[in-house]
């Protein structure tokens, strides 16, 4: 009796699932054991010094803090004075599997921290800026944004809304500043707003 052959591409079809599937869980198994072995050596990784980190270098000292009475503007800038006495660094690139190798499970709960410190500032300053912008201040938010950019913070929004007041005095020259800051950046995050930035580059 002869088989039919849709009955035979059936049977085949089954077996390359089961196959497949297979593949996809001893894959997936050795994942979980690759991650358990590596979670293992981390959570045996001595605490290592983490006082030479490159920390960031942050001040108050040329933001216009105070110059004008608004409780928005006065909310940002007590957290972001509150900052000035606080550690802080990026290490959004790195898990916390990477960070307890690197640096020791002891250190993780100060690294985490130090980390949160860095995502506040950058959301800070820039809804700093746009509340000057808000009110109409674009000298003191294109001063904050500038600051922003000195200190390489990687938030898309801080360096197009630069350009885009940079657009409205009528100084698209100074984008050229922001290009240079970008170019020493990450290429992960400026190669995202770089192709952004020409529009900007005409007078209103």
């Amino acid at each position: 009796m002869r088989v039919p052959i849709f009955l035979i591409a059936f049977i085949l079809f089954t077996a390359l699932l089961a196959v497949k599937r297979k593949k996809s869980t001893e894959a997936q198994e050795n994942a979980n054991e690759a991650f358990l072995e590596r979670e293992r050596m981390a959570n045996a990784t001595r605490k290592k010094d983490i006082s030479a980190l490159p920390y960031l270098s942050f001040s108050t000292d040329t933001l216009p803090v105070g110059e004008f009475a608004d409780d928005e503007l006065y909310s940002c800038e007590t957290v972001l004075q509150n900052l000035t006495d606080q550690k802080i660094i990026n290490l959004s690139m790195y898990t916390n599997t990477d960070l307890k190798l690197m640096y020791g499970p002891a250190n993780l709960a100060d690294l985490s921290s130090y980390d949160e410190n860095y995502h506040l500032l950058t959301t800070t300053l820039l809804a700093y800026a746009r509340r000057e912008v808000k009110l109409d201040h674009i000298d003191a938010a294109v001063t904050i944004l500038e600051y922003a950019m000195s200190l390489a913070l990687d938030v898309s929004q801080i360096y197009l809304l630069l350009a885009e007041l940079y657009q409205k005095q009528n100084t698209p020259e100074k984008i050229q500043d922001i290009t240079d800051a970008l170019f020493v950046m990450d290429e992960s995050f400026s190669s995202l707003v770089l192709p952004k930035l020409p529009v900007f580059h005409t007078v209103q």
